[in-house]
């Protein structure tokens, strides 16, 4: 329900004990006539609402009811019936709010503007809040992030807003108690901000002194920590220095290894193979020896003719299996040759980590 006080256009809109008589309703609004003018017709209007059709038909004034064209200059108020109807009784506008004034309509407004159930603005005027009246005091005093408290330290009013009392404390309070900007150094003085400019100038022999002895236990600690450290990189250096060689020579024994049994093993393939070819030489020179004499008795040229085809065929069996023996001496040759290539790459190896080592001693 919005407040009678208010409203520009129509009648009161106010909530009356007593059914409103249908003279005191507006024909046109349908409440409580608001300054009343009476026409020749006989017909009541609330004057608002008597311009708002004069406006609307373009400066001609007519009756709602009986449409009838009325003369502006013979409209007349109606102070009697104003009267009338401002003595009505009426509840506070506020009543659904649990408001229980009721008085004479013409004292609402007086009554409003100190109804404990009407809505206000804080008085605050960066605060947007909106809220009771009865309630205003307990927001300005305990909620309101702008209402102003008082600096337990100097007395200063501040707004309570956005943490600004936390801010004037730290930042701007003359009597706040604050150690003093030497204390990294060692002063314990602590007093009020505005004896600090005092303190610092009549301190400054004794400021300057704590800041040697300061820089002297840094330095100190700065030198002992440098010794450790440069005693932690060599102990890790000579372990590093140790497993490297241990690996090394762990690799040079690995290869040594190696390589005995690869040559243990070709040299044994070989007389495996020598032993092979002679044995198969063997076993051919007796079986032709056999097929010789049992061809002894047939044609002396075809036993020439097989004597040589026997031939041929021996000589292409020896020079297969001396080829293949030049293959496995050829192999034997690589691997030698790998061995050589594997031991001088360990050897450069070796020489490149004593190298490297001696530049992390000297540096």
């Amino acid at each position: 329900m919005e407040s009678s006080d208010l409203e520009k256009y129509g009648g009161y809109n106010a909530q009356f004990l007593h059914e409103l008589l249908d003279d005191y309703e507006c024909p046109v609004c349908s409440m409580a006539l608001r300054e009343p003018v009476l026409t020749l017709c006989g017909h009541r209007l609330c004057f608002s609402c008597s311009e708002e059709i004069k406006k609307r038909n373009y400066g001609v004034l007519v009756c709602p009811l009986d449409k009838t064209i009325l003369n502006s200059e013979k409209v007349f108020p109606d102070k009697f019936t104003e009267r009338a109807i401002l003595q009505l009784k009426v509840k506070c506008d506020n009543f659904l709010k649990s408001c229980q004034w009721t008085g004479e309509l013409k004292t609402i407004n007086n009554h409003l503007t100190s109804c404990e159930y009407q809505e206000v603005k804080c008085l605050n005027e960066q605060c947007t809040a909106t809220l009771l009246r009865k309630e205003l005091s307990d927001h300005m005093e305990k909620h309101c992030i702008y209402r102003l408290v008082t600096c337990r330290y100097c007395k200063q009013k501040i707004i309570c807003s956005e943490n600004q009392m936390s801010s004037h404390i730290t930042d701007s309070c003359a009597n706040t108690i604050i150690p003093c900007q030497y204390l990294n150094i060692g002063c314990k003085f602590k007093g009020m901000r505005k004896e600090h400019e005092i303190h610092a100038n009549s301190s400054m022999q004794n400021h300057l002194s704590m800041a040697i002895s300061k820089l002297d236990a840094i330095e100190n600690k700065l030198t002992l920590t440098m010794d450790t450290l440069e005693n932690k990189i060599v102990s890790k250096l000579n372990a590093l220095e140790n497993k490297i060689t241990s690996k090394m020579e762990s690799l040079e024994n690995k290869v040594a290894s190696e390589s005995i049994a690869l040559e243990n093993k070709i040299t044994s393939k070989m007389e495996s193979l020598e032993t092979k070819v002679a044995s198969d030489s063997i076993a051919l020179e007796k079986k032709i020896t056999l097929k010789v004499e049992s061809f002894e008795n047939r044609n002396a040229s075809e036993v020439v003719s097989l004597k040589n085809k026997i031939t041929f065929t021996v000589d292409e069996l020896k020079n297969e299996l001396i080829s293949k023996v030049d293959a496995q001496n050829h192999e034997i040759m690589l691997h030698e040759r790998n061995l050589e290539v594997i031991k001088a790459f360990l050897a450069v190896e070796m020489e490149l980590s004593k190298i490297s080592h001696e530049r992390r001693r000297s540096t």
